[in-house]
């Protein structure tokens, strides 16, 4: 069994990113627009830096910054973290022990803002905005469309961002590269249904108290439905993001639930707040908010940085059989295993090459369960390819349906 390294692959650096001396948004005085593009060091799609405007804060035009952590950011580490074993959870093979994070606050207001005025415009809505038996209303498939959600997809993949992850989870992670991985975003309806979701603006609507909710808040057909079902996740671990006002909010918590079927509810302080889980081994749902008019989240995906660390919760158990796009999803799952078992097999080559250079000679011990390993992730990602849909969508396989399909392994 091999333990997790817990490093970090990027460290947040204080003076060059969070005291960094704040940028000006940058636009012509004019409104004019202009072709020449900002710089990424992590080649991410980066706004214009001459963006036509009417002003940085207005609500009537389209203006959105490059991705600024010094800004965007508000990182603080969370108060602890819950272990498998005393939730009375299976404890994980060969992955870390930590179940869920207590919340912790992730982004600033500032940056949240900038993600609602991504998402909540008609023309990106009409594209992205979907339904289907586990959640009325989610906003996805943007995330490999090189000129869409840009500033979603900097916040997320900024070096800084991944160094907080890595830091509040206490482990290295990487974003896993489906566009559903990136900024899922899920979204409670009301009594207006999906047509209401068109009037959310870039502010979040405020809490009310309990008598102007019962004055103000109309009952629907979704009250006693989810954000988001039961469910466990087809990714190792994700961070549930707040893009809602949550400082009074009743309800809205993304619940977790124990070994003795009893529930932990947790959701950030305040808007940006987040909550890191292992998702895929944990049954868990996004909870209605009772006393606000919205309740938003956003899920951004990972697995373990160590190649060689458990990925058998990388499926395809949560597949949209009606909106995803299956020959892309197949191509980039398959294109993802294979990577990672290339990394597996450079891991393996690195420690073959200092062996040899010791005069050291492999042994039967440990070479042939390491092989067994690969082939028994190989049999299983073709299992997840032409046996996971339609046969197992959205539930556990039958042991013996795995003990079958493995016994030539």
């Amino acid at each position: 069994m091999k333990p997790i390294k817990s490093i970090y692959t990027t460290r947040i650096a204080p003076k060059d990113v969070l005291m960094q001396k704040k940028r000006k948004d940058r636009g012509d005085a004019d409104g004019s627009s202009s072709s020449m593009m900002a710089t990424s060091d992590n080649d991410l799609p980066q706004y214009p830096i001459k963006a036509p405007t009417i002003g940085p804060l207005s609500k009537d035009a389209f203006y959105i910054p490059n991705f600024d952590p010094a800004i965007h950011l508000a990182f603080e580490s969370p108060s602890r973290r819950y272990s498998f074993t005393e939730l009375g959870l299976p404890r994980p093979q060969n992955a870390p022990n930590v179940c869920f994070t207590e919340p912790f606050q992730l982004f600033s207001e500032e940056g949240v803002r900038m993600m609602r005025r991504e998402l909540f415009r008609k023309e990106f809505l009409d594209k992205y905005m979907r339904s289907w038996s586990r959640a009325p209303c989610y906003i996805s498939g943007h995330a490999n469309h090189e000129n869409e959600a840009t500033f979603i997809k900097q916040a997320w993949h900024h070096p800084a961002t991944q160094a907080a992850i890595n830091e509040a989870f206490g482990a290295a992670l990487k974003p896993l590269p489906r566009e559903q991985d990136l900024g899922y975003v899920n979204v409670q309806l009301g009594n207006e249904g999906l047509p209401g979701v068109y009037k959310y603006t870039e502010e979040p609507s405020k809490p009310l108290s309990p008598s102007e909710a019962a004055a103000n808040i109309a009952k629907s057909e979704y009250d006693h439905i989810p954000v988001d079902a039961w469910h466990k996740d087809m990714v190792p671990v994700v961070c549930v993001l707040m893009l809602s006002d949550t400082s009074t909010m009743e309800g809205g918590e993304t619940a977790i639930k124990k070994a003795d079927g009893s529930i932990i509810k947790a959701r950030g302080a305040k808007i940006g707040g987040a909550v890191l889980m292992q998702g895929g081994r944990t049954e868990h749902a996004a909870l209605r908010a009772t006393n606000c008019p919205e309740r938003v989240s956003m899920v951004t995906s990972y697995c373990f940085a160590d190649p060689d660390a458990d990925d058998s919760c990388t499926t395809l158990r949560s597949v949209d059989p009606v909106n995803d796009d299956k020959p892309t999803l197949w191509n980039v799952y398959l294109e993802y295993k294979l990577k990672r078992l290339r990394d597996r097999i450079d891991t393996a080559l690195e420690k073959l090459d200092k062996g040899k250079q010791q005069g050291e000679m492999p042994t039967r011990a440990e070479i042939e369960p390491w092989i067994k390993e690969q082939v028994t992730f190989l049999k299983m990602t073709s299992f997840e390819l032409f046996e996971r849909v339609p046969n197992y969508l959205l539930q556990e396989v039958p042991e013996d349906v795995l003990r079958n399909y493995l016994s030539d392994v």
